[in-house]
């Protein structure tokens, strides 16, 4: 079909193409997404989110995808314009070009086969860039705990948010004390992370029920961290079913299937790092409640269901709860955690 959005096919016009289809992509959060052919190629032309539109985060994602493509891992390739540039610019929109990954996506991982193989993936994604010599120019905040903790005790502090708090001040007093002593030393190896390995940005192979995935996706939140959060974020997102605003129990089975295939094609893992593998998912879930629960204080970031919910604050108090039962079932089953650690390395 023909761009109906006058940006798109402006975007569209600044690049060395024959007449080209568009079709939209509906999947992850922050980017537009559409898949376009044109003269027998295809392409994935993205309208970039804002927080994402700046010179260090374009030359970020070139150098991460040409290492990559360089290592033998399936990776999209930039198409500059017609005058050379990295991106269209329509308005204050930036537009990028890059050429199409076949594969299939997944909303949501429903079998250990599908955790494997993701895994494998991520292994092999983290093993690639271990030795990119490329020093990042965008400065993401990633999942700096620390720092998402300080925000949510200025939020609890400030007056103004004082009757919110009085309907969440159970689960944020559970934040406050389960989070600390889960901080992962800043000593641990830095190196380069996906930033947001959810299921959705693994390509899988088509036909193989997920037991084969291909590459990975959504390269521009790629920055130098420990690989704890990486594989806490998997782990968080991977091992349960649902909504992140309903009560679902943490499956032992995907986190063995995660430390399954991850052993078998990602970098070696420190000492220090294997000890903190097992908590690593409760960390990610633990920070993740504590960013919901400042906004039930202050009201302003994360969009939320009208048909089901009231208001951001209601909807972000179930996405608290949620969070908080799955860490504290993450917790019951801490021992079973770190018995598989042991026995996959």
């Amino acid at each position: 079909m023909q761009p109906r959005d006058h940006r798109l096919a402006d975007a569209l016009a600044q690049y060395d193409l024959p007449p080209a289809q568009t079709t939209p992509v509906v999947s992850g959060l922050m980017h537009g997404t559409w898949k376009v052919a044109a003269g027998g190629a295809r392409y994935a032309l993205q309208r970039l989110h804002h927080k994402l539109a700046t010179p260090e985060i374009v030359a970020d994602y070139v150098a991460v995808t040409g290492h990559l493509a360089a290592k033998g891992v399936p990776a999209p390739t930039l198409v500059a314009t017609r005058d050379g540039a990295p991106v269209a610019r329509v308005g204050d929109s930036w537009w990028r070009l890059s050429t199409w990954l076949d594969g299939e996506t997944r909303m949501k991982v429903t079998s250990t086969a599908e955790a494997r193989a993701g895994a494998r993936m991520l292994g092999r994604f983290h093993r690639a860039m271990a030795d990119i010599p490329h020093v990042f120019g965008s400065q993401h905040p990633l999942h700096d705990t620390p720092a998402h903790l300080a925000r949510l005790r200025a939020a609890v502090a400030d007056p103004r948010h004082r009757a919110a708090l009085s309907t969440i001040a159970p689960q944020v007093e559970q934040i406050m004390a389960l989070l600390p002593p889960l901080m992962l030393p800043e000593t641990l190896p830095r190196r380069v992370v996906h930033g947001d390995p959810k299921i959705s940005n693994v390509l899988f192979e088509p036909g193989t029920d997920g037991a084969v995935a291909l590459g990975m996706i959504d390269l521009d939140t790629c920055n130098r961290h420990t690989l704890l959060v990486d594989l806490g974020d998997a782990v968080r997102s991977w091992c349960r079913d649902g909504g992140e605003d309903e009560d679902e129990r943490f499956h032992i089975d995907r986190f063995a299937a995660i430390l399954e295939g991850y052993a078998e094609t990602g970098p070696p893992l420190t000492a220090d790092e294997l000890a903190l593998l097992p908590g690593a998912g409760r960390l990610i879930t633990l920070e993740l409640a504590s960013r919901f629960a400042r906004d039930v204080l202050e009201d302003e970031y994360f969009a939320f269901d009208a048909t089901r919910y009231t208001d951001r604050r209601s909807h972000n108090r179930a996405r608290t709860r949620s969070m908080l039962f799955l860490a504290e079932d993450m917790r019951a089953q801490q021992a079973e955690c770190e018995a598989l650690v042991k026995q996959y390395w």
